[in-house]
């Protein structure tokens, strides 16, 4: 099962982003859902073979946006439907919010990741090994 996990910031919360992500949602061909007043998700299929992929969507404080992608593709071939997913979900969010970064990505920095902030923690991150 994949599980892809990201960390972008900064993006702005506000009226004008929401409605972005929606639209966003729409030109991936997905059902875009707000689940309460921080959290989204979204529905979609991917590939010939409408393989079923699930985004969530998490507003932080400190203007970063959490998301958690998850399909039934195995990771084993490193799940090359729902990586092609999140690429375009990060260009996307990246066109919506200009100067946005992603500060982590699990496919490519490793296990889920928690972040702190520097002058509370006196470290940029730490991760987490599962299991």
């Amino acid at each position: 099962m994949a599980r892809l996990e990201v960390l972008l910031s900064p993006v702005a919360d506000g009226e004008a982003f929401r409605v972005a992500l929606a639209a966003l949602a729409r030109e991936l061909g997905g059902t875009f859902t707000w689940l309460d007043g921080r959290n989204a998700s979204i529905a979609l299929t991917a590939g010939p073979r409408a393989l079923s992929v699930q985004v969530l969507l998490e507003l932080r404080a400190g203007a970063e946006l959490g998301l958690l992608l998850s399909s039934r593709e195995g990771m084993g071939s490193g799940a090359p439907l729902s990586g092609a997913v999140l690429e375009q979900l990060l260009a996307g969010l990246q066109a919506v919010a200009p100067g946005s970064r992603v500060r982590f990505r699990s496919d490519r920095d490793g296990p889920i990741c928690h972040f702190f902030r520097a002058e509370t923690v006196g470290r940029d991150r730490e991760c987490l090994a599962a299991g």
